[in-house]
């Protein structure tokens, strides 16, 4: 009886482990789509396993780069390895982050004009994501760049989470112009006082502030300098959001300044990073959704996945590393890990075509990592990655970004 007890449940375990391991037809479908990666080191000369990158983002003129955590090193490393090939071979010339729009614009300021100290603008853009090794190691290269190719390209923000970058750079044009200031002083009196919390402005708070919004409107056609006024008017419409914001507005917003990036900037070619839930195609809660119902042959997107390892994050307000959930049996990383190749791209938007049931697994909802700055019981949810991604970029092995001095840990 007892040994009977032990073969079932020795055949009840493998029958398990089974459903959630890949056999070997299935592993050798899914090879065919496959690219692997070399390195995620950003200084790497030979660029030959980032060729393919030309056939699968084609002629798209705007691609989304995401993470599955807002503190992987590894991710963020080859994001920006990724970012550099698309400005050097793809002609893109907009580096844009999930970040706030004025005070990203002051880093581009340091990248073309070397105004600023990086370090200090990293830390004015509120949260500690950006403020590492890593990031300020790409703003340099970027900063280089425009020196010894005499190129123009730009580094953006496209979120509205603050105001006061946007007040702060109104009051600086009504400054250069003379223009009187009380506008400006009831505007941040208006915003202050109206304001139930953050986040938080009732229908007539969202209407008294829209009244000095439209002074401002009004005072931009007197702005002699064209791309003066065009930042002026988009600092305006940042607070616009600002004050209409909430969880679902925010990424239709974001993909509005996104656009506003594309439109007015000369040829543009935008290099969208942020969350993969945040550009992500499925559901209108999404930006990436907003940014492919804007041109969807113009935007392409690569999710980012990791088995194991550490991260940075934030709890209770401590920063620190923490231990990432190792992808356990029935998540897409535990499949990934399996065909023990570190450092992939997986063409899922080739696999959709396909639709050969091989591939069915990777077509369906399937536990897919979702952790942002902080950390979560289960960082795992219930995700429908093919619709969501057209690409997939996999690393084995994570390990916390390397924040910079003054970051308290």
């Amino acid at each position: 009886m007892k040994l009977s007890f032990i073969l079932v449940l020795f055949f009840v375990t493998v029958s398990a482990q089974s459903k959630n391991d890949l056999n070997s037809e299935e592993k050798e479908y899914i090879s065919k789509f496959i690219y692997p990666i070399k390195t995620i080191n950003p200084d790497e000369r030979d660029n030959s396993d980032l060729l393919i990158l030309n056939k699968l983002i084609g002629n798209s003129k705007i691609v989304g780069l995401g993470e599955s955590t807002h503190g992987s090193s590894e991710i963020y490393q080859l994001k920006y390895r990724i970012s550099e090939y698309l400005i050097t071979h793809k002609n893109f010339n907009i580096f844009s982050l999930e970040a706030n729009m004025p005070e990203s614009f002051l880093m581009n300021q340091y990248i073309q004009e070397k105004k600023g100290d990086p370090r200090s603008i990293l830390k004015g853009m509120y949260f500690w994501l950006w403020q590492t090794e890593e990031t300020l190691h790409f703003v340099e290269w970027l900063k280089k760049y425009n020196e010894n190719y005499n190129s123009k390209v730009f580094f953006e923000g496209f979120d509205m989470q603050y105001a006061k970058g946007a007040v702060d750079q109104i009051r600086k044009v009504y400054q250069e112009n003379n223009f009187p200031e009380q506008e400006i002083n009831n505007l941040e009196i208006a915003l202050k006082e109206n304001n139930r919390g953050f986040r938080t402005y009732s229908k007539k708070g969202q209407k008294a502030i829209s009244e000095y919004l439209l002074l401002l409107k009004q005072k931009a056609a007197s702005i002699k300098n064209q791309e003066e006024k065009v930042r002026f008017l988009q600092n305006v419409d940042i607070i616009r959001q600002y004050i209409q914001l909430n969880f679902i507005r925010r990424d239709k917003f974001m993909a509005e300044n996104i656009k506003w990036l594309k439109e007015n900037h000369l040829n543009s070619k935008v290099i969208v990073s942020a969350h993969n839930y945040h550009i992500a195609k499925l559901n209108s809660d999404r930006m990436g959704y907003w940014i492919n119902e804007i041109d969807d042959t113009d935007f392409v997107n690569f999710g980012f996945a990791f088995y194991e390892g550490t991260y940075s994050a934030s709890i209770d307000g401590k920063i620190g590393t923490y231990n990432s959930e190792t992808a356990r049996p029935g998540t897409l990383e535990y499949k990934l890990n399996s065909l023990n190749i570190p450092i992939f791209i997986l063409d899922l938007k080739a696999i959709r075509r396909d639709g050969n049931k091989l591939g069915h697994w990777i077509l369906e909802d399937i536990l897919f990592r979702k952790t942002g700055s902080g950390t979560d019981k289960n960082e795992f949810l219930k995700t429908n990655v093919a619709k969501s991604f057209d690409y997939l970029i996999f690393i084995n092995m994570s390990t916390n970004s390397k924040l910079l001095n003054g970051i308290s840990k």
